[in-house]
């Protein structure tokens, strides 16, 4: 890694003001233009879009229209030339800043004002960074997220300002349409950041492969699969040569090209493959990491193709079981790019924050791979909770103190997920990481300061304790779990909910007064908005875990409506391209929705049961007993016996609390939970089923020592479930015990052997008995 070269070099934005700080010139006086646009003979299309977006600002802030004209019809105007028609001359400055197509050069004197770009998109760039002088913000996509000031004259200083990005790419994926990217100078020397798959053995073209060469996949048990390929064959390495060859022509040029594992499990099991593999254990995934054989297998690659491409660079992902670096023996060439996204290491906090340990391995992964002396590394996070509906969160915290770390470890493209996300619950984290990705060197606390005064006007003073206590809410609590079950600890029953929701009341009250103040109103009745939809989401899980499923459901409705409303809220775009404040994902009816995989399923079944066709026999506890067994004891031991057992037994809640959030971390394999419960009288003769909510991954059910079923083959005729977090049943009539006089033990193995949700694991939802009417 190149760290010296970082740490001496210009590696953050470069402004110079080189006039006196009073000389200004003038683009609009009193609502009349003072000036003219001028574009070359044949703009580009991003040239033109630099033109469109200054005439519209202006005309928005003042009224006037700057006119846009050619290089030849300027006369005695003040000329602002953008791009092709600006001084050329320029480009010598711009690339001692950097040598980035996003660098621009803006020079504004009293005769003309040039604004050009080593590319396009820099000159387009130039354009904002001009506007944002004059006062213009664009704090989320759409009309509401733009602030334009409103006065009748324009001026801007004397200055030659020159800026060069602190990453070469910088998106947030999912958020690459609309105008909002660019005005945020999202962009940057696009390039392949990384890859699920190696061609040719994916999709159409790798089936036919493994029809004539099944070894060239991988041997899983004894059969050959075809998920991932058998990185160790030589065979395989030709074809990937092959197909690199039919896909780029031979060039001395620098080119990348994304490779790398399907996403998921499958790994070779072969002699060969695992060789490779060193015996790198992987303590987060407490299996050997697979990273020895890709490593193997992207030299192999890179040396075929050495003669014919010298700069060819492989992007892999470091990820999931190929994280941990290679074993020693295996020298990476430098031209494989490292790509981090650490899917598994706390998606929330930063990695100095001491509330995160996990987060905290993150550099340490980053410094041993900076060993290898690679030529690039990319970073590939997340900056939402994956699998989370999109309930209010901020990230500001970590992004203030993380970004600036990573580019100091020498990482050179920002490539962020953020799936899903919610422009009413976390628009205030995006727009600080976008500038964050430009200039590393962003003063946050000046640009948060600003962000409350302009987004919230007459709010703003509630609205920044707000944020500032969501910010909280995550930065000091260790809590870290995956989809929404963070925010169980964090929110239920907790003072801050309360003090929250008033910040809120006091800024919508602020924010009433008159016409002029709706911009400020709307603004926060959409945050409102995003925190009454995770209070209905909370209210909902809390009748649910008291067994009140009446309630539970009737929450889960106006949850809905509030989600479609939100869904409906169109910020920007249409179709596909669409922004709106909830993304369309979450819907009500879409069954692939976050909320509907993770919690909807476990309200509409105990609903069914209970209100519907049956009634609640009694609603099993929060907490039970717990006994972790790694070496598969129970059963030996007798840990499904009825009455009293001794073996020094834990309490473990199960409903509001997940196995990450107390203590229990990534911990895969077998636990066992006991708890006891007492049949009324009256249920006898009925039938009775022992009710699940759901399970992560496995269970096995016993009562009062009578082995009833598990979650995938419950017995009786039931249906069993495939996988993690879905309702089952099992029987329980012929093994229970009825009356007041009568305790019943209710012991259930959980086997959690596979990453389904980050933290997750054993009881994940509320368990009863129920009867039919």
């Amino acid at each position: 890694m190149r760290t010296s070269a970082i740490v001496a070099g210009v590696w953050a934005v470069l402004a110079v003001y080189v006039a006196a700080a009073e000389a200004q010139v003038a683009l609009v006086v009193d609502g009349q233009p003072q000036a003219v646009v001028v574009l070359p003979a044949e703009p580009a299309e991003l040239e033109r879009q630099a033109a469109d977006e200054l005439v519209e600002h202006v005309r928005l802030i003042s009224g006037a229209t700057l006119p846009v004209v050619g290089a030849d019809a300027v006369g005695r105007q003040l000329g602002i030339f953008l791009g092709g028609a600006a001084d050329a001359a320029l480009d010598a400055g711009t690339r001692a800043a950097g040598d980035n197509p996003s660098s621009f050069t803006a020079r504004v004197t009293p005769r003309r004002i040039d604004v050009r770009g080593l590319a396009d998109e820099g000159t387009l760039f130039g354009i904002y960074e001009l506007l944002e002088q004059l006062g213009v913000r664009w704090y989320m996509p759409g009309d509401l997220g733009r602030v334009v000031p409103k006065t009748g004259t324009l001026r801007l200083k004397t200055q030659t300002t020159v800026q060069a990005p602190s990453f070469d790419l910088r998106v947030l994926q999912h958020l690459t349409v609309g105008d909002w990217p660019r005005r945020v100078r999202l962009g940057g020397a696009q390039r392949p950041t990384g890859s699920h798959g190696i061609p040719p053995f994916t999709g159409r073209s790798g089936q036919q492969i493994f029809d004539r060469h099944p070894e060239f996949f991988a041997l899983i048990g004894d059969q050959r699969q075809f998920r991932q390929i058998c990185a160790s064959n030589p065979g395989a390495v030709a074809l990937a040569v092959e197909a690199v060859r039919a896909r780029v022509q031979p060039t001395a040029e620098k080119v990348y090209l994304g490779m790398g594992p399907n996403d998921g499990g499958g790994y070779c099991e072969c002699d060969n493959c695992r060789r490779l593999d060193g015996g790198v254990f992987d303590p987060v995934y407490g299996e050997i990491a697979v990273t020895g054989r890709y490593i193997w297998f992207f030299n192999q690659v890179l040396a075929a193709l050495d003669k014919d491409y010298p700069k060819l660079h492989l992007v892999w992902y470091v990820y999931a079981r190929h994280m941990m670096p290679p074993p020693p023996s295996l020298k990476p060439d430098p031209r494989i790019v490292a790509v981090f996204a650490p899917i598994t290491l706390d998606r929330i906090r930063g990695m100095d924050n001491p509330m995160s340990p996990d987060r905290h391995i993150l550099r340490w992964i980053i410094d041993r791979w900076n060993q290898l002396e690679l030529n690039e590394s990319y970073y590939r996070g997340y900056y939402n909770n994956l699998a989370c509906p999109q309930f209010p969160i901020s990230q500001v915290d970590r992004i203030r103190r993380e970004t600036p770390a990573f580019r100091q470890q020498g990482i050179n493209v920002m490539r962020v997920e953020v799936i899903r996300q919610s422009w009413a619950s976390n628009a205030i984290s995006l727009y600080l990481a976008t500038r964050m990705m430009w200039n590393v060197n962003t003063d946050a606390d000046a640009l948060l300061d600003e962000f409350y005064a302009k987004f919230y006007g007459p709010a703003r003073e509630p609205m920044k304790q707000y944020h500032e206590a969501l910010d909280a809410a995550f930065r000091d609590t260790p809590y870290f779990t995956g989809s929404s079950y963070v925010y169980f600890p964090i929110f239920t029953h907790q003072p801050r909910r309360e003090q929250m929701r008033a910040m809120l009341a006091d800024a919508q009250q602020r924010t009433t007064s008159g016409d002029e103040e709706q911009p400020y109103a709307e603004r926060v009745r959409i945050a409102r908005a995003g925190f009454d939809r995770m209070e209905l989401f909370l209210d909902l899980i809390e009748a649910r875990n008291q067994h009140d499923y009446r309630t539970a459901h009737e929450k889960m409705q106006a949850y809905y409506r509030l989600t479609d409303e939100l869904v409906g809220y169109v910020l920007e775009g249409s179709g596909r391209n669409l922004q709106s404040l909830v993304h369309r994902d979450e819907r009500s009816e879409n069954q692939g929705s976050y909320f509907n995989r993770f919690f909807e399923r476990a309200v509409s079944s105990g609903h069914q049961r209970t209100v519907e066709t049956g009634e609640l026999v009694a609603g099993l506890p929060d907490e039970w007993d717990f006994l972790l067994d790694p070496n598969g004891l129970g059963e030996l031991g007798g840990w499904q016996r009825p009455g009293t057992l001794g073996g020094n037994w834990q309490r473990l809640k199960t409903t509001s609390r997940s196995w990450s959030d107390q203590g229990l971390h990534y911990y895969k394999g077998a636990a066992w939970y006991r708890t006891t419960a007492e049949i009324p009288e009256r249920f006898r003769g009925r039938k009775v089923y022992l009710w699940f909510g759901g399970v992560d991954n496995v269970a096995t059910v016993w009562v009062n020592g009578q082995l009833l079923g598990t979650s995938r083959e419950p017995g009786e005729g039931l249906p069993g479930v495939p996988g993690s977090f879905r309702p089952f049943d099992v029987d329980a009539t012929a093994a229970l015990r009825f009356g007041p006089d009568e305790s019943n033990t209710v012991t259930v193995r959980v086997v959690n052997d596979r990453l389904s949700e980050l933290g997750t694991g054993g009881i994940t939802a509320p368990v009863m008995f129920w009867s039919p009417r």
